[in-house]
Order: structure tokens, then C-alpha cells, then sequence
């Protein structure tokens, strides 16, 4: 909206004469370097005030950047008050090379720009085992049938989770483990290799070594024989996904290959509990909490009409975010971590940020524009060559998956800050993002940049990034896309329940990025963070194969 020492900042900066633009970055970086020494030496951090065009006329909110951090400064670039979203997405889409603004459809509502009731009232289903008090099914909410759920399982066994397609085995989904500390057990039973057609389950997101490097330390659960193991009481056998509405999923007992409990997805229902099979795990600590969980999931969608599928309990997000409070709505953060090569100057850069989401209408996106040159672009393509491999979903290593038909790697920080090329790019990403650059390390609180690939045909359908494994609180609280290489056709990046469900694609220019938040200001995950990679169709720009090219960075809060 604005802060106290508002400069304005060209919006099309690439566009100018090489010299005007140096000339322009220095003179706002000298008139904006002053500022803030003088902001900081007087009133502290900058602060974020909300304006009555918006409805929202409270205090003025006091950005979590530290008063003595002086790498960035963050400013408005003028946009203070909303317009109609559509006519937002129509400005902003002359700067994207694609963005899909969606059509309204019978039914649907106005966007609101501030918090309404809650169009879906009902509670989780307290389901344990095949029991469950059943309630009247409440209308679908925005963005269709899609649904995030959790899955709990208090039995002595890991247990296998199977799509139920039909047929007798159903589809392997993943493994959840057991629900107490066991020791390492021999067994002649033969363990069933992963199916590699699996699908149903879309994605298990969260601390795992398929959507993240391996971690330094060990994670909860442990491999013994082909059978997964817990290896401490707080892992007690958890595991989230994204799933649909009337899809069905049963649990195998690994060791007895019995089939224990089957759930049918249902909306409004978000939170499945396997029962205990002994009377100790009834009676532990471990199980109460399961229940005064399933209270608590219940009272929250009643309060907002949205499934709480954070780690329960968890407090608010300790990072920065961004306000987005209107399609439209800009910010610009000046940044000395220009680029090394001549491709716009050296020096500073200024990088606007643009709303294209906002909550409670959809997730907090945004287009960050011109984040990378081209040359920085076709280094991290050379690179993410030699590390790339097949992708997998799921904990534990993960499977295979028809949901997920990728190519993907990873880049540690000191190979990006060792290159002649990208070495200022972390700093860079930590400016925009309103970030310490210190904690944009995989020992503090992000992970190694992800550098993926899609071949032609490849995609990754509707998925969350963010998942609750039990190990605590700490969960991918952002993410950011930087796109590479994209294809002539096709490669888009999907957010189905963007714009009250209307949907939103976009696929911005080569060096442009889209900025999500992964986590609602109150700490519970967004389910409306749902997004899917979209098929790639044709060849990409300059040619050099049928390839769409990106990398992104996941940020944890409180910690990784």
C-alpha cells in the first residue's frame, strides 16, 4: 500500500537506453540509500499500512525486516488503491507472454477483498479405523473437488496405502508408519516393489527426500528389511497428500498384507485416524493428542471454512510476507545484487513484485519480473545438466509416479555462489523475498535450489509443496519459481483455486519468477496454494529441444 518513504521506481526499467538506465538506478539507489539511513536511524523498520479503499482501516503493520539489515529497501511503486481483478490481469498480462484470465461462470461470486463468512461450514469427520461419525456433506468449496487430507495411523505396523482403482490390489500410494517404536525385525515376507504406474495420490509434500535433498540428519522413520520402521514416539505414523473428492484409499498391513481400513475422500472431511489395534496406544499421550486434534481441525473449518493441514499445534509464520491484498497490487524492492554480466547494466536492480492472487479469494502469488538475465538463465540450465535424474513423490525416497513425469536435481548454495556467473543471485532471492540471506542455507531454514526439467508430454498435476509429517512445526513456507527455458506451447503453471476457484495459468518471461506463499498468516498451510506444471507442447524459445527449464527455492519457517 505504502510506507513512510515512499520513492518512485521506474516500472519498465528494462526498456530504457543502457546509460539512462544506469543513470536512473544510481540516482534511486543514492536517493533511496539515504532514506533509509534516515528512516533507520529515526523511526526503525519500514511498516505497511492498509488503506480504507480496501475496507481495511487498522493500524499500520511493521514489516519483519531488522532496522540494522541494509542490503534492501523495500518501497510501493504507487498502486494504492484496488481495481476490478479482471481488468488488473488484462494490464498485467502485456508484460507475460501467457496468462490465462478465466471466465466467470454461472454461480460464481465477486472476489472479495477482505475476509467474508465462510461459504463451507462443516467439521472433520472423526474417523478411526472403518467407524466414523458421519455429518451432512457440505457444499463443494472454491476450486472443485481437489482436497488436501492427512492421514493418521495408530496401529503397531507400517501400513502400504493403496488407491482403490477397482481392482484387487488396488494402486500403491506411499507407506505410512507405525504408531510406536519398534526394533529391527527379521522377516521372509518379500516386500512389493513400488507400482510404477501409481497415481491417485498426487503429491506427499514436506520434509522428505523426495521433494527435498537429503537431510543432514536422519528423518523420523528408518528402513529395516523393506519395511519401514518408526524410530521416535513424535513420527507416530503420519503422512499428508492431495487427493479428490470420492476417491478412495484402503491400508495394508505390510507384514500380514491385511487389509485394515479403507476411507472414501469426502469434502469437508480432512483428517483420517487408523484406530489402535492395543489398549497401551489407546491409552497414550500420543493418541489424546490425535483427538484434541481432530476437535481443533473441526472448530477451525467451522471459524473459516478452511481445513487446517498444518502440524497441529503451530504458531503463526515468523517470516516476512508480502501483503497481497488486491489483483494488481505492487511492490518494488531495490536490490544492490545486480548482475555480473552487462545484459542490463551493473550496479543495483529494482524488481517489481505484482499481485495476481490474493487471499481469501485464492493463495498469495505473485510475478516477480526480470529477476534473472538470460545468461544467469543458461548457466543454471548447463548445471541442472549433469544433476538432473527422474523425479519421485512420496516419503522415504519416494516412487514413481504418472503425476509426476519430470527430471529433476539439486544445487547446493556453495556451487551458485562459487560461479563467475550466479554468484549473486542467493542475495538477490533474499532481497526480494525480505529475507536475511543467512538463513537461505539448507542447515537454517531453506533447501537446495531445485533445478527441474520437462521434457515434452511432462508434467506435475495439482499438488501442494507443503505436508505435516509429525516431526514438529517447521514446513515450506514460500516458494519461489524462476523459469529458465520455456517451451513455445504448453509449460504454464496452474493454480486451480486462484480467483475463487475460477483457476488461474500463467508463464512468464525467461528470467521472471512466481512467488507463492505455502502457509496463511495464522500458520496453518494454504490449501489454496494447490498448483500444477502444466504439459509441455512445443519447442522453446531459440530452439535447442523440446524443454521447459526452472528452479525453485524452499523456504522453511520457523526452521528447516
Amino acid at each position: 500500500e505504502s510506507t513512510r518513504n515512499r520513492q518512485q521506481v521506474p516500472a519498465h526499467h528494462s526498456a530504457m537506453p543502457t546509460r539512462r538506465r544506469r543513470a536512473v538506478f544510481g540516482a534511486v539507489a543514492a536517493a533511496v540509500a539515504g532514506a533509509a539511513r534516515a528512516w533507520n536511524a529515526t523511526r526503525g523498520p519500514l511498516e505497511y499500512c492498509p488503506s480504507p479503499r480496501l475496507g481495511r482501516d487498522g493500524p499500520c503493520e511493521r514489516l519483519r525486516v531488522p532496522a540494522t539489515y541494509g542490503a534492501a529497501v523495500f518501497l510501493d511503486d504507487g498502486a494504492t488503491s484496488a481495481t476490478e481483478w479482471r481488468a488488473a490481469l488484462a494490464a498485467i498480462k502485456r508484460r507475460v507472454p501467457e496468462l490465462v484470465i478465466p471466465r466467470d461462470r454461472p454461480g460464481d461470486a465477486p472476489l472479495p477483498a477482505a475476509r467474508t463468512a465462510p461459504a463451507c461450514r462443516r467439521g472433520v469427520c472423526r474417523t478411526l479405523g472403518t467407524r466414523g461419525v458421519w455429518r451432512r456433506r457440505p457444499r463443494p468449496p472454491a476450486g472443485g473437488s481437489s482436497m488436501g487430507v492427512k492421514f493418521r495411523n495408530f496401529r503397531r505396523a507400517a501400513l502400504e496405502i493403496r488407491w482403490d482403482d477397482g481392482t484387487a490390489d488396488g494402486v500403491y500410494s506411499g507407506v505410512v508408519a507405525c504408531a510406536t517404536p519398534s526394533a529391527p525385525q527379521a522377516t521372509t515376507t518379500t516386500p512389493r516393489a513400488p507400482d510404477p504406474s501409481s497415481e491417485g495420490v498426487r503429491s506427499v509434500g514436506g520434509r522428505n527426500e523426495t521433494n527435498g535433498p537429503p537431510r543432514s540428519a536422519g528423518g523420523p522413520q528408518t528402513k529395516q528389511k523393506g519395511w519401514w520402521w518408526c524410530s521416535a514416539p513424535r513420527s507416530m505414523g503420519r503422512t499428508a497428500t492431495m487427493t479428490y473428492a470420492g476417491h478412495a484409499f484402503f491400508f495394508v498391513d505390510q507384514s500380514t498384507r491385511e487389509r485394515v481400513a479403507r476411507f472414501e475422500m469426502v469434502l469437508g472431511r480432512h483428517l483420517y485416524v487408523v484406530e489402535p489395534d492395543d489398549e497401551a496406544t489407546r491409552a497414550s499421550a500420543a493418541y489424546a493428542d490425535a483427538l484434541a486434534e481432530v476437535e481443533f481441525t473441526q472448530a477451525y473449518l467451522d471459524r473459516t471454512g478452511t481445513p487446517w493441514l498444518s502440524y497441529y499445534p503451530r504458531a503463526p509464520p515468523a517470516l516476512h510476507m508480502w501483503p497481497a491484498d488486491f489483483v494488481g497490487q505492487a511492490h518494488v524492492v531495490y536490490t544492490p545484487h545486480g548482475p555480473r554480466d552487462d545484459d542490463r547494466g551493473s550496479g543495483g536492480l529494482a524488481v517489481r513484485l505484482t499481485a495476481l492472487s490474493h487471499a481469501p479469494a485464492g493463495p498469495r502469488v505473485f510475478l516477480v519480473e526480470q529477476l534473472l538475465t538470460r545468461a544467469e538463465c543458461g548457466r543454471f540450465v548447463e548445471l541442472g545438466e549433469g544433476v538432473v535424474r527422474q523425479s519421485r513423490v512420496g516419503q522415504g525416497g519416494g516412487f514413481e509416479s504418472k503425476t509426476r513425469t519430470s527430471a529433476n536435481g539439486w544445487l547446493a548454495r556453495r556451487t551458485v555462489e562459487a560461479d563467475a556467473t550466479l554468484g549473486p543471485v542467493y542475495a538477490r532471492f533474499a532481497d526480494v523475498l525480505g529475507l536475511d540471506p543467512a538463513i537461505l542455507d539448507s542447515r537454517r531454514n531453506a533447501e537446495e535450489l531445485q533445478i527441474v526439467r520437462y521434457d515434452r508430454g511432462q508434467e506435475y498435476a495439482p499438488h501442494h509443496d507443503f505436508g505435516d509429517d509429525g516431526s514438529g512445526p517447521a514446513q515450506r513456507f514460500l516458494t519461489l519459481l524462476v523459469y529458465l527455458a520455456l517451451p513455445m506451447r504448453g509449460g504454464a503453471t496452474s493454480f486451480p483455486k486462484a480467483l475463487g476457484g475460477r483457476g488461474l495459468e500463467v508463464k512468464p518471461a525467461v528470467g521472471d519468477a512466481v512467488l507463492f506463499y505455502n502457509a496463511l498468516p495464522d500458520g496453518n498451510a494454504d490449501d489454496r496454494a494447490l498448483h500444477a506444471g502444466m504439459p509441455v507442447l512445443g519447442r522453446p524459445e531459440g530452439g535447442g529441444g523440446d524443454h521447459k527449464w526452472v528452479t525453485n527455492l524452499w523456504v522453511w519457517d520457523p526452521h528447516r
